[in-house]
């Protein structure tokens, strides 16, 4: 709910934190639900993914540019709060992304 209720800076501020001595049990999710006829989960889920991704560069460059990790570590940050925490947390078994392609995302078996 905070990336619908938060604006980005102010999150990123929060993300930051978290990001420096947490970075391993921060997950993306919208949380997206419908408010009625006025706004469709649809809207909200937009809204949640942008005010988020916004959020979570903000204080990736924050970082960086103070020198706390370089390019590298902010992209490996990155996927771990995008992706690769979820895929730890729940046991998903999906293909691992190569060369910046597109991932596999079908359940392996």
């Amino acid at each position: 709910a905070q990336t619908f209720f938060t604006y980005p800076r102010e999150l990123s501020e929060i993300l930051r934190n978290w990001l420096e001595f947490y970075p391993d049990k921060i997950l993306f999710g919208t949380d997206a639900f419908s408010f009625g006829p006025e706004v469709d989960w649809g809207e909200v889920a937009w809204l949640s993914n942008t005010a988020a991704r916004q959020a979570l560069a903000l204080a990736l460059t924050g970082m960086m540019n103070d020198g706390e990790i370089t390019r590298e570590h902010a992209l490996e940050l990155a996927r771990m709060v995008l992706r690769e925490n979820a895929i730890k947390l729940y046991g998903f078994k999906f293909a691992k992304v190569l060369n910046g392609g597109p991932a596999d995302l079908r359940p392996r078996t």
